[in-house]
């Protein structure tokens, strides 16, 4: 997410000393098409989620880093045959930069798409006698188009899914969906 070096999960060295509090395993990578935006994407993963720790979400991160978020919308993001997750869009802009955010997160086999439901999830869990693990599926493109981005985003994560593996999969949708 940045514009240059350090974490593209957060800008700053106090968002990145959070984030690396908080996930074991960060996956960045770019991936490019003639002719089209690049594809920019993370998976920030942690073993275990508790009350204290849980999942960097987009919607503070973003601000954090300069952002306005002009848009943010609920999703559903088809991932395979009968697996989608929930998750969100956001239209971000900095300066002349308009970032367009499609992004999921994983609890267990939860899929919380806000604070509220994020918090609610663990505790479920945890009084279930669990601790989750947690990741964070972010996928980002530099368009001013809103819907070109969230198309090529949408294709990209289905894309993903069905090329890995059962545990990429575990990863992406959770244990029972591999």
């Amino acid at each position: 997410m940045g514009d240059g070096a350090g974490c593209q999960l957060c800008s700053t060295p106090e968002d990145e000393a959070k984030a690396a509090a908080v996930y074991e395993k960060q996956l960045m990578r770019s991936y490019g098409a003639e002719g089209a935006p690049p594809i920019m994407l993370l998976i920030a993963y942690a073993y275990r989620q508790s009350g204290m720790l849980m999942v960097h979400r987009p919607e503070s991160c973003y601000p954090g880093s300069g952002f306005t978020i002009t848009d943010i919308r609920d999703v559903d993001i088809p991932l395979g045959k009968g697996i989608s997750a929930p998750g969100r869009f956001l239209t971000t802009v900095r300066d002349t930069r308009t970032e367009q955010v499609l992004y999921w997160t994983r609890l267990g086999n939860r899929f919380p798409v806000s604070w509220d439901d994020q918090r609610r999830s663990i505790a479920m869990q945890n009084l279930a006698g669990l601790v989750p693990d947690g990741a964070l599926i972010r996928f980002s493109i530099i368009d001013p188009d809103a819907k070109a981005a969230e198309t090529t985003m949408m294709g990209f994560a289905k894309t993903l899914f069905e090329s890995c593996g059962p545990s990429g999969r575990a990863l992406l949708a959770g244990p029972i969906n591999a």
